[in-house]
């Protein structure tokens, strides 16, 4: 069976040490207030929390590096397109396009803030394993089905890739070959198709299974967290970062005007 990397899970740091319920809720609070933040000054303080979170993981910065790239990919496009689709007051010229400064701060906006995040909760999340986040999810009270459905989906999310590939394998060995024509389209809507109904059938039998053995709803685990001073810590620190960026959003210059 295939498995999702997880580079960021082994490590000594206060971070990997940490309550996994806690760090799940850092990371959705610092989430929450990333994404909601709209100046430039409240962007750079998102940008270097996330920079702290990543000297308190101490992660390594090759691997780090390679997942901001697939990030920042998508970033460039709205490089491309942001400064020159925003009104306001000119900078330079491409052509019969003109890049305005709002275009550009907002386009800065985003990046920094997008990063800061990106690097947040690769520190708080990515530096454990699946299981253990979701025993942690349970520990602080999230509802029983979010767990359930997170780790089901994190769970099966691999067999359904290898039903997908088996079946892509048998198109192939009767003459499949994809091509830009109707044919090719139907083959792979007729693919998703069956994935679907595969999908239904192998949660079917799953699910009677687990009710065989007396599945009651609930994961039980033998791991035993316990509330720590520096758990404290890191949720003082998350929410310290969290109200410098809305204080930062609410007094100072505001990037639309």
């Amino acid at each position: 069976m295939q498995h999702i990397s997880e580079p960021f899970v082994s490590g000594e740091s206060l971070i990997h040490a940490s309550h996994p319920g806690f760090r799940v809720i850092c990371a959705l609070l610092f989430s929450l207030v990333g994404a909601l933040v709209m100046t430039l000054p409240a962007a750079i303080m998102v940008f270097i929390s996330g920079i702290l979170f990543v000297f308190s993981a101490r992660l390594p910065m090759f691997s780090l590096m390679k997942r901001l790239l697939y990030v920042n990919g998508f970033i460039f496009f709205l490089w491309l397109f942001l400064p020159f689709s925003r009104p306001g007051d000119p900078v330079f010229s491409v052509g019969p396009f003109t890049a305005t400064a709002e275009g550009i701060l907002y386009a800065a906006v985003i990046t920094l803030k997008s990063n800061g995040v990106v690097l947040a909760v690769t520190s708080l999340i990515s530096t454990m394993p699946v299981q253990l986040m979701g025993a942690g999810m349970q520990s602080v009270k999230f509802p029983d089905k979010l767990c359930r459905l997170f780790l089901f989906t994190w769970r099966y999310v691999h067999v359904m890739g290898e039903e997908y590939d088996k079946m892509k394998r048998a198109a192939v060995m009767r003459g499949f070959a994809p091509r830009n024509s109707m044919r090719t389209y139907r083959t792979y809507a007729w693919l998703l198709g069956m994935l679907l109904v595969r999908s239904w059938d192998r949660a079917q039998v799953v699910w009677q299974a687990m009710l065989c053995r007396g599945f009651t709803g609930k994961f039980y685990t033998l791991n035993v967290f316990q509330v720590r001073p520096s758990d404290w810590l890191l949720l003082g620190m998350t929410v310290l970062f969290a109200c410098a960026s809305i204080v930062l959003e609410l007094y100072k210059v505001e990037v639309f005007w």
